[in-house]
């Protein structure tokens, strides 16, 4: 009984499959008539060409698929009579099947690109939500050796349009797309959470015409508990007071939406341990973390190598970089007090404007472990760890 019950669910979730499978049986029970009709009309006749029932399966099969090869011919009258039928027979039937064959795929990818498909995909990288942080985890594989980077799913409620920009935007990456809401179970199954080798819960913007909300969220990774997940999981919260409502049955990142959550998300697409480890130098706990550290003026024009011992050495700091500051620059500092009568003139003019000048304004940048022969500038801070 439980077998029969599990047989018809198969077929009714096959519809495509049961209607192919009918028309070739169709298509087998007309050929197998027509070579018994064929061999009937043409045995008796002494000039016969089809002179066994192979030849005849031969010729039925060619005339009902109309290929027509021309080495059997049918030489009475009523072998020709049912040659004509068989042409026209086959002409209809065959239009039928190539008809299917066509609309089958036609939809097939109209499904695809509404999201409606199941994926068969495993181990692949299964993103829940939008907003600018999978824009990021995007950007972040895609400048990756193609290769090495899983099938991206994406399950959110974006537009058709959206999801087509994303894909022609990223060719290098294979990307599928789920529409639905990624807190109901039975879209989680489409996009084949079980079998995802990362999934990536995000603070979701996509659902129109509703609030983002971390509860959402919170529910979803509450689902995917029961799946029995065999990859990892990274949650993106809006508010760091629903953290004790993630249950951590799984080794989960969570992080907090913003730019650098999102950086973190999409680092944790290849480097799970990493975003746990960065968010634990963040917090500077038990005086330990990343932090800004003067550099002695001893060390001004000399090389980053010797300011990384000397770190180590007295300090027992780890350089991790070095931040380059340059200051502004304002008329007060080109114009010196004892000017030409040029400069008076100019700095006349400014005070009547009323308008302040700048060469330009303070800048930062940021050398990430820079060569060991950098040389040290007067206006540069060490990031040390």
């Amino acid at each position: 009984m439980k077998l029969k019950k599990e047989f018809y669910r198969f077929l009714y979730k096959n519809k495509n499959l049961v209607q192919l499978l009918k028309i070739m049986s169709l298509i087998f029970v007309v050929v197998i008539i027509g070579a018994i009709a064929i061999l009937s009309a043409e045995y008796r006749d002494a000039t016969r060409q089809i002179v066994n029932f192979f030849d005849a399966i031969w010729w039925s099969l060619v005339t009902i698929t109309t290929v027509g090869y021309g080495d059997l011919v049918p030489v009475t009258f009523w072998g020709r009579v049912i040659g004509i039928i068989f042409i026209i027979l086959g002409f209809s039937i065959f239009s039928i099947f190539t008809a299917f064959i066509a609309s089958s795929f036609i939809d097939k990818k109209i499904k695809e690109r509404k999201g409606l498909n199941k994926i068969k995909e495993k181990n692949h990288i299964l993103i829940c939500g939008w907003n600018r942080s999978a824009k990021k985890i995007l950007d972040f594989m895609s400048k990756r050796d193609p290769s090495s980077v899983p099938n991206i799913v994406l399950i959110n409620e974006l537009e058709e349009g959206d999801i087509s920009s994303l894909q022609n935007h990223y060719p290098d990456l294979q990307i599928s797309f789920i529409k639905g809401d990624f807190t109901s179970q039975d879209v989680l199954q489409k996009g084949n959470v079980r079998d995802a080798q990362h999934v990536i819960l995000l603070f979701d913007e996509s659902k129109p015409n509703s609030s983002p909300s971390d509860e959402r969220t919170i529910i979803a990774s509450h689902n995917i508990a029961y799946f029995k997940l065999k990859g990892q999981i990274s949650i993106q919260l809006n508010d760091e007071k629903y953290l004790p409502n993630i249950r951590r049955e799984k080794n989960q990142n969570v992080v907090i939406f913003d730019d650098l959550g999102g950086n973190l998300l999409a680092n944790s697409t290849v480097n799970p341990t990493v975003p746990a480890f960065l968010q634990e130098l963040l917090k500077f706990t038990e005086g330990k973390g990343i932090q800004e550290e003067p550099i002695p003026t001893e060390f001004v024009n000399r090389t980053y190598a010797e300011l990384s011992t000397y770190m180590k050495e007295n300090k027992n700091f780890v350089t991790l970089g070095i931040v380059s500051v340059n200051p502004e620059v304002s008329i007060a500092q080109i114009l010196s007090d004892d000017s030409s009568s040029i400069d008076k003139f100019i700095k006349q003019q400014f005070e009547l404007s009323g308008k302040q000048f700048k060469m330009g304004e303070s800048t930062s940048k940021i050398k990430v472990k820079p060569d060991d022969d950098y040389i040290i500038q007067d206006s540069d801070k060490a990031i040390v760890l």
